[in-house]
């Protein structure tokens, strides 16, 4: 229910933004949920990756064009996150086994620690990119190759 609800939050601030574009931004999103849902209550795990991507493309589309680097984009990255890491644990997850609390603790402890620190890397890299705002798209494309290379390292060193 969270990874959907946080899913259904980035649509919203998605279409909430899009103007002109919100019939995409709609279709986005409803596909998104979709996808998302249905990989849930069927559990297929497979599906849990394109209703993330859905989601991303449709916060993209809604935020192209514009000078201002959007300093929601942290608190959605790490929405999308935490929706397909929750997404992925529910699709996966068998009720039929018994799970040991210290196991299901553990595994919170750690999500709640992997996205606050996506939380935190993405408000150090918006401040990053606000300040080179100016400085042309090559400069933001280096940053956002530093940032997906700085969290898969940081994933890397968890697992």
């Amino acid at each position: 229910m969270v990874a959907l609800l946080a899913l259904a939050g980035v649509g919203a601030a998605s279409i909430a933004a899009a103007g002109d574009r919100a019939p995409a931004a709609y279709a986005l999103t409803a596909a998104a949920l979709l996808l998302l849902g249905l990989g849930l209550v069927a559990r297929l795990p497979q599906l849990v990756p394109w209703a993330i991507a859905f989601a991303a493309a449709d916060y993209v589309l809604t935020r192209t064009g514009g000078d201002v680097v959007d300093g929601w984009a942290a608190v959605v990255g790490a929405a999308l996150f935490l929706s397909a890491e929750l997404g992925f644990w529910s699709a996966t997850d068998d009720p039929r086994l018994p799970v040991e609390r210290a196991v299901v603790a553990r595994r919170v402890v750690t999500i709640a620690a992997l996205v606050l620190a996506g939380l935190l890397v993405g408000f150090l890299l918006l401040g990053a990119a606000a300040i080179t705002a100016s400085s042309g798209v090559v400069v933001a494309a280096a940053g956002v190759a530093a940032a997906v290379t700085s969290i898969a390292f940081v994933l890397r060193l968890l697992r």
